[in-house]
């Protein structure tokens, strides 16, 4: 027995003329000359590495180095391991678990300890991500292995209406089966070969054999590939079911698709993103789904019937096992558990002579086949060690096999011991939650969609679906449903949130109608967030960019859904987004310009938490670019973002073209909007002219601060908007000489303090106190004439009652309207009703 003492990642080198990159290694022994390794990876033609930043190559080539390295470590598996590369505490984290779970299955059939796989230390600060210098383009990779489940991604994806090229990897040689499935497929491929070193396919003295996370070895090169190819996506077609695992082997979970599971997607993903670049995305399509339900799609594309194959003795590296004498039409070995899983699933969506003709021979009528069909069924003793399914959806699929084969003698033999078909097969059919597929293909193989909520944007999203998904059925449900209306979205694909409903009452995978917006509008957005001014600067910026003639539309929080937007103006059409922290709490885009206005606790009854509302709107910044540009009060607490983004920062402080006597706005908050307005207009190009042309004769927005005139001698104001204390603190600022104050509302559980000690600074006299938050504002009353009340009528009737001539009464609340009123709109326009009507109007 060789006892090995050391491994070593020794080097790597590209030829560019050869497009070859090489990787070696060594591995040291006690008593005998240590072994040397080199593995080669042949890169497309058309490759162009000086096209990538020399730091992300350096990234990419290392961590391919490090992950090639699995195969060559597990021969001998040295206790130590030496590595060239300095390892941050995630990349420690990720090579560590890469191994351990990766080889979990090799430990497992070798008896190894698994504290005998490498710990990769922690020897180097965490990286900086790097940025691509062009964004790459909305064009996707898609892993083929000529098995149903690529068909099937490649065909969704294809229908995304992205442009699409096929990714292979080729082990040691050309495979022509590889070749036939994308010539069938009809679209352009990218091939990366793989040469070996020679000595892993000999039989070395004492070395160990076994399974590696292949997949994680072609992720790592589709996602190589799709950075020097400058495309965004690299997608592949694994499903929920790979999740399961084998067995448990020293406390740990032996899976043998663990490379194929939404862990290790997770993890890519997170590393991806904060180590190589955000700019590429590697997913799989499929992971909502159950390998039935995929066997269900692939069964409508019947013209690739004749070219798939998921058996692995296609694809061994030594290829030492002729697959045209063993059966199946030179594409089925007949014999494994990958061939019996797959007619087994098939079987239970065509009838006997199609599949037959696929396979040759009815896999379910083969004696010699018991045992397996026993072992993925969940009646033996173990779940094979291949790419098969669970053992629900295995019962599922034999239970809906007995209408075409129920003569069969693994139908006749396993199915009575299936009592629960019908349940599995409902089960089978239903998506899980994959948070890892990007929000731009989270339509893709859906059938059914719920909108949860239907008021304004959920009804624009059911004319959107309608309109791009028009074989998506379309349902609705909201409060008037019944307490129960969210437990519908069980029986949905997908859900689609509105803004009003809580991230955390979506049940499966789910969607908004921000997200469908952000993953489909390819111009310029800036986007305007804050607890108080992001309408009017929002609606500022717009009338600045109209003013020098810019194409703008206004949408989002103040009105308009932004899916509207899709369908409207042009190519250069700029969207001013207002984004409340309902629609950010779940939104996973950011946009060019971000602007923060005023931040202080807002909608915790939504958020649970002043430090959850702050994170929902800091989503804003988390996923520019370093082409992007972020607009913050210097004064506010966003300016402790500035160095937590991408984007490159700009205060909301530059000089102004207009005097701040020409501003027909009230209050310091209303400069601060502008100055921010004034910002983002000037980053888009606009000149001092037109910004100040458009400040100038900007209209104050309705319920904010907004004049209702002057009646029987009091000027009275409409704050409906201001929801928090802090807003109506700032509406007293910004008015002289306020006398009589409404105030209360939906209790939110706001600390009222600082706004009672205001409400003496600025002599305030008379005050109104709706429910239910009126009864706590003001626990000293002294000094203080009060009305409580729930009538709008009654409330006008003592403004007009106790205000002394000559000052103003003001609605600004400090709490939100929904205790009396449907919003705050209602809520200020019947205070003007009633002012009018009560003034003579």
């Amino acid at each position: 027995m060789r006892e090995a003492t050391v491994f070593r990642f020794t080097g790597t080198a590209y030829d560019a003329a050869a497009r070859a990159l090489s990787f070696s290694y060594v591995t040291e022994f006690t008593a005998f000359p240590p072994l040397h390794f080199t593995e080669r990876i042949i890169l497309p033609p058309g490759v162009v590495a000086a096209n990538v930043p020399d730091d992300l190559w350096r990234r990419l080539v290392a961590g391919l180095h490090l992950l090639l390295g699995v195969s060559y470590w597990k021969l001998y598996c040295p206790p130590h391991v030496y590595l060239p590369y300095q390892l941050s505490e995630i990349e420690a984290r990720f090579w560590t678990t890469v191994y351990r779970k990766g080889l979990g299955e090799f430990f497992y059939r070798n008896q190894l300890d698994l504290s005998s796989c490498p710990v990769f230390p922690t020897t180097a600060s965490q990286p900086v991500p790097v940025w691509l210098p062009d964004k790459p383009s909305e064009a996707a990779l898609i892993g083929i292995g000529g098995g149903k489940d690529s068909f099937v991604a490649a065909e969704l994806m294809r229908e995304e209406s992205v442009a699409v090229t096929a990714f292979i990897v080729e082990t040691q040689r050309q495979s022509p089966l590889l070749k036939e499935a994308v010539a069938a497929l009809n679209m352009p491929v990218l091939a990366v070969r793989r040469e070996l070193d020679p000595q892993l396919l000999e039989d070395l003295p004492g070395l160990h054999r076994g399974h590696v996370p292949v997949s994680a070895i072609y992720a790592w090169l589709g996602y190589l590939i799709a950075v020097t190819f400058g495309k965004k996506y690299v997608a592949v077609g694994n499903e929920q079911s790979s999740n399961e695992g084998n067995i448990e082997y020293q406390g740990e979970v032996i899976n043998h698709q663990w490379s194929k599971s939404s862990e290790f997607e997770t993890f890519f993903q997170d590393y991806a993103r904060q180590v190589l670049t955000p700019d590429v995305h590697y997913f799989s399509l499929l992971r909502p789904f159950s390998e039935l339900r995929i066997a269900r799609m692939f069964a409508r594309y019947t013209q690739y019937f004749p070219v798939f194959s998921s058996c692995n003795r296609n694809f061994t590296a030594a290829g030492d096992r002729p697959i045209d004498q063993l059966g199946g039409h030179g594409r089925w070995c007949c014999a494994c558990p990958k061939c019996v899983f797959t007619f087994l699933l098939l079987a239970a969506q065509l009838p006997q002579p199609q599949l037959l003709a696929v396979f040759g021979s009815n896999l379910l009528d083969d004696a010699r086949l018991t045992d397996i069909y026993r072992d993925i069924l969940g009646f033996g003793k173990l779940k094979p060690f291949d790419c098969v399914g669970t053992f629900a959806e295995a019962r599922a699929a034999l239970y809906l096999a007995r209408k075409n084969f129920a003569d069969s003698l693994a139908v006749r033999k396993f199915l009575p011991l299936i009592t629960d078909g019908a349940e599995l097969a409902a089960a089978a059919e239903r998506c899980v939650r994959a948070e890892t597929v990007p929000q731009r293909f989270r339509f893709a193989g859906m059938e059914t969609t719920l909108l949860v909520g239907y008021g304004i944007e959920g009804k624009a999203t059911e004319q959107f679906l309608l309109k791009r998904c028009p074989q998506l059925i379309v349902a609705h449900t909201d409060q008037t449903d019944g307490p129960d209306y969210l437990d519908r979205q069980t029986k949905a694909d997908i859900s689609v949130r509105s803004p009003s409903i809580e991230p955390q009452a979506m049940r499966g995978q789910y969607t908004t109608g921000s997200n469908m917006f952000f993953a489909r509008f390819h111009g310029v957005i800036t986007g305007i967030t804050g607890s108080k001014g992001k309408s009017t600067t929002a609606s500022l910026l717009q009338a600045m960019l109209q003013a020098e003639g810019r194409s703008a539309v206004l949408i989002g929080n103040i009105g308009t859904p932004m899916l509207k937007a899709l369908d409207q103006g042009t190519p250069e059409t700029i969207a001013v987004v207002e984004l409340s922290s309902y629609q950010l709490a779940d939104c996973d885009f950011s946009p060019h310009i971000a602007v923060v206005t005023s931040l202080f606790p807002d909608h915790l009854d939504y958020h649970g938490s002043v430090e959850a509302y702050y994170a929902a709107k800091k989503r804003i910044i988390t996923r520019q670019r370093p082409s992007d540009f972020f607009v913050y009060d210097p004064r506010g607490p966003a300016a402790l973002w500035r160095d937590k983004t991408a984007a490159q920062p700009v205060p909301a402080a530059g000089a102004l073209p207009v005097a701040l006597s020409e501003i027909p706005l009230l209050g310091e908050h209303n400069v601060a909007n502008v100055r921010a307005a004034t910002a983002a207009a000037r980053i888009l190009g606009v000149s001092d002219d037109a910004i100040a042309k458009a400040i100038r004769t900007f209209s104050p927005l309705p319920h904010r601060l907004e004049p209702v005139g002057d009646w029987r001698g009091i000027t009275f104001y409409d704050d409906a908007i201001s929801t928090t204390p802090e807003s109506t603190i700032v509406a007293l600022k910004a008015l002289v000489n306020v006398k009589t104050i409404f105030l209360g509302g939906t209790d939110r559980g706001y600390d009222f303090t600082a706004l009672q000690s205001n409400l003496h600074t600025y002599g305030i006299e008379n005050v109104v106190l709706f429910p239910d938050s009126g009864g706590r504002i003001l626990p000293d009353r002294a000094g203080f004439r009060i009305l409580e009340t729930d009538d709008m009528t009654a409330a006008v009737e003592f403004a007009y009652a106790y205000t002394p001539p000559g000052s103003v009464c003001l609605l600004s609340c400090a709490s939100p309207s929904y205790s009396l009123w449907p919003n705050y709109e209602a809520k200020g326009d019947e205070f003007q009703r009633e002012v009018r009507r009560q003034g003579g109007a």
